[in-house]
């Protein structure tokens, strides 16, 4: 196993995500925080000394993660908050950094676009 250079941020949704996935138009279905929680989105991010220096690359990212976790839900834009800000971001989710990333395999990471 080899230790990478990056750190994981766990992208962890808070009740204001799911009252919008709930009062979607289409909302077929209701869901819960744990729903929402379960299978969380990580983003692996630079190498950091202190969370302090973690929040401020998940703050310089907050809004295209922001975007990706509605689209991930909602494909129609119409449906998305208006505000999708930094500060909103911070109110609509949590994330957990760890620093520690180790990568067992040989074969390369795949990158594909978004």
């Amino acid at each position: 196993m080899r230790h990478i250079n990056r750190g994981v941020a766990i992208i962890l949704p808070k009740q204001p995500y799911v009252d919008w996935a709930n009062g979607l138009p289409d909302a077929g279905f209701s869901v819960t925080l744990d729903d929402v929680r379960h299978d969380a989105l990580a983003v692996l991010i630079s190498d950091c000394d202190t969370d302090e220096e973690a929040r401020r690359h998940i703050g310089d990212l907050a809004e295209e993660i922001f975007e990706y976790k509605l689209w991930y839900w909602c494909t129609n834009e119409n449906w998305w908050p208006a505000d999708r800000s930094k500060a909103r971001f911070w109110e609509w989710f949590d994330v957990a950094v760890h620093s520690e990333v180790l990568d067992p395999y040989e074969d390369p990471i795949e990158k594909e676009e978004q």
